[in-house]
């Protein structure tokens, strides 16, 4: 079968060693070595080329908020033989991934790139309805690009943090902020954007892992820290713990204790500075053990391959899903936040400050 299918894959697909593109890149090239034709697009194009598909043509990737999303344009074309949403998903973040409800309704099955916590967590949030209707999928890292530098860890009681990336809303940096302001005798570090600074943060700024300068900064490090309570699957915890770090992280960030992590509150001020404290005197065998965990999880689960072995599965299953949504508030609630809050919205700016000043929290009901 797979001989005669086109794969059209939407995707950021550079060669780059780091998420998005490596997600489109390994996938392409997978795909590729299984015998499918693949054609690769980006984001935002053009599509200049006329084509309509058949059912030997396959639509799969990453839809965006704006109309003009290449997926969209694809979207359009009638006579596909089977539609697939492949997108990370945190199904607690309306505010990010309420949009993919108005492409997963023409979808045959949604790939929901998201830790394991959140396929359970689905039931409790107002994307209920698809329980048992979406593939988890756990990310995938190239150890080539991210060796293991850290061999030993410091002297208990003078271990030190790292958090790596941008701070929008899903990643709780504020969070991460003032617990290192409360922890004044522990280290906390940023490599990341410093267009905000976070002052009990110690900045790198800008900097690339596989770097002489990044595999020198981990290297002194013990732990990776996040505290994203909503956030899908954050690659930094594997491609961090692939280089030798420990990796700590909210359930909300998508990874049980047994995902080869070790968990921490992001909203729980007293009991994560317990925690830290904890993880700081840890004995050493404890993070030797985990860190041994979490090296047979990037061999057996967390790799381009057995990523790339579930995509074509679903590929190549007849089933459709239906994902229409039949709960007329949690219905009210994400064509809410699609048309004013959206990124394109000329009423998010004002709606959002509303809701932001209001003595009623009306947030809460996004939460």
């Amino acid at each position: 079968m797979k001989n005669f299918l086109t794969i059209h894959l939407v995707y950021p697909h550079g060669p780059k060693a780091r998420t998005p593109d490596s997600i489109g890149f390994n996938l392409a090239k997978e795909l590729r070595v299984h015998g499918y034709d693949v054609r690769t697009y980006g984001l935002y194009e053009k599509l200049l080329v006329p084509f309509s598909p058949t059912s030997n043509d396959i639509l799969i990737g990453h839809p965006r908020w704006e109309g003009n999303n290449t997926f969209r344009q694809l979207l359009k074309k009638k006579g596909w033989g089977r539609i697939i949403v492949l997108h990370p998903f945190c199904p607690r973040d309306l505010w990010s991934y309420a949009h993919l409800y108005f492409y997963c309704i023409f979808a045959d099955s949604f790939i929901a790139i998201t830790g394991k916590y959140w396929k359970n967590e689905i039931i409790n949030t107002h994307f209920s309805e698809w329980h048992n209707k979406i593939l988890q999928l756990d990310l995938a890292v190239d150890t080539k690009f991210f060796p293991q530098v850290k061999k030993k860890f410091n002297q208990a009681g003078k271990r030190k943090f790292l958090f790596v990336g941008n701070h929008p809303h899903f990643k709780n940096v504020d969070f991460l902020n003032r617990l290192a302001g409360n922890l004044k005798n522990v280290e906390f570090h940023r490599i990341g954007p410093v267009s905000r600074k976070f002052k009990n943060l110690i900045q790198h700024g800008k900097i690339e892992l596989s770097s002489p300068d990044g595999r020198q900064i981990v290297k002194d490090m013990d732990f990776m820290i996040t505290t994203g309570n909503r956030d899908a699957n954050p690659t930094t915890i594997i491609e961090l713990a692939s280089m030798g770090l420990v990796s700590i992280c909210p359930l909300g960030s998508g990874y049980y204790e047994s995902d080869g992590v070790f968990n921490i509150s992001g909203s729980n001020m007293t009991l994560a500075q317990k925690q830290i404290n904890n993880f700081n005197f840890m004995d050493e065998s404890a993070l030797v053990k985990k860190r041994e965990e979490m090296d047979r999880m990037i061999r057996t689960r967390y790799s381009w391959p057995i990523f790339s072995k579930n995509v074509i599965q679903e590929i190549e299953n007849e089933r459709s899903h239906n994902y229409k949504i039949k709960s007329f508030f949690s219905l009210l609630i994400i064509y809410f936040v699609f048309y004013f809050l959206a990124r394109k919205s000329p009423w998010r700016n004002y709606v959002r400050k509303y809701l932001n000043q209001s003595k009623f929290k009306i947030l809460n009901i996004f939460k």
